[in-house]
């Protein structure tokens, strides 16, 4: 009864700080187009992927700068330059890992933080003048107007349980989904036909936007000490220590047995998780005892740990990509609203 109260509350709350935001939102430049990627639920949609696929497609056609807010990083109140396309700044513990993993996986684009959005796209502007702006996490974002609205729902469970917090984990009822220009479907593979045509039929009674389908695929592997990248075939047959902090990471542990390698221990942490030095030195000597010769993370994980602290295992690190069903007619889509 309390949570159902709590949840109304919060509903409420939500809905007047959307109207009072959308109606007083700040507009970039005529010459500046803003896009935005984002969700509806608490937690990882692989929104990360899907910021460097439109980033690197929107390069094609121009300057391109990001901007994310730098979570758990303690220069997001103030802000600041990540990076400006070719020096990267600060640490993933200042501006967080997302933000210095668009730096490292997008040589030429600038990236800016800042809670404050309006302020991070405001300075993006005056010091790099891009032409397309990506936001990153931001379709909560209510204060700023966007040319194009990317919403990104889990395939399988498009919105949790229906319920917003603290019930359920939907940041906005799905009625929102009415602002969105695009709705890309994630973890398709996973997902059976049946599975993904109700998920179809869900989000067409909530808005018109067209819907599209992906997955993310492991594209490589870079060893962290020296940057060399190897095929995925460098996986097969290895001893590993895993080491994940993400919202899923069963999907990771499963992910990495789908590619013909032995786990012989996991070190699994809460999303967002700030490693430290003593947990993987560890790990790393267990994992070693019981015959591991490589330890393996996220790219995201990657940005927050030295290779020392997994010694005497070198450390490896999984590329990941988004895979798009229809590119050109997601492309297509994304150009055709950009010029309305």
């Amino acid at each position: 009864m309390l949570l159902r109260l709590l949840e109304s509350i919060y509903a409420g709350t939500v809905s007047r700080r959307r109207k009072r935001c959308l109606a007083d939102a700040w507009h970039a430049p005529d010459d500046v187009k803003v896009l935005s990627v984002g969700n509806l639920t608490m937690g990882g949609t692989g929104k990360t992927p899907a910021v460097q696929w439109l980033a690197r497609r929107l390069a094609e056609q121009g300057s391109v700068a990001i901007i994310a807010r730098g979570y758990g990083g303690s220069l997001s109140e103030k802000g600041a330059v990540v990076s400006d396309g070719k020096s990267t700044f600060h640490s993933s513990a200042e501006v967080g890992d997302e933000a210095l993993l668009h730096s490292r996986a997008l040589p030429g684009v600038p990236v800016v933080i800042g809670k404050d959005r309006v302020a991070a796209v405001q300075q993006a502007i005056e010091e790099f003048a891009p032409q397309f702006i990506v936001l990153d996490d931001a379709f909560q974002y209510w204060s700023l107007a966007r040319d194009f609205n990317l919403v990104l729902l889990d395939a399988s469970r498009p919105f949790d349980n229906e319920h917003t917090l603290p019930l359920g984990k939907l940041r906005e009822l799905p009625q929102a989904l009415q602002r969105a220009d695009a709705i890309l479907l994630t973890r398709c593979a996973k997902a059976t036909a049946p599975l993904l045509e109700r998920t179809r039929k869900q989000v067409a009674s909530y808005c018109d936007a067209p819907v599209f389908l992906s997955d993310h695929q492991p594209m490589g592997l870079r060893r962290e000490d020296d940057g060399t990248t190897f095929a995925l075939d460098h996986l097969k047959g290895q001893k590993v220590l895993s080491v994940s902090a993400i919202a899923d990471n069963a999907s990771w542990n499963k992910s990495l047995n789908g590619l013909d390698c032995q786990i012989v221990k996991s070190i699994s942490r809460r999303d967002h998780h700030h490693w430290k030095e003593v947990e993987l030195r560890n790990a790393a000597h267990r994992a070693k005892a019981a015959g591991a010769t490589m330890a393996i993370t996220t790219e995201k994980d990657a940005v927050k740990m030295k290779v020392e602290w997994l010694q005497p295992l070198p450390l490896f690190s999984l590329r990941i990509e988004l895979s798009l069903e229809n590119e050109h007619g997601f492309w297509q889509t994304v150009l055709k609203q950009m010029t309305m």
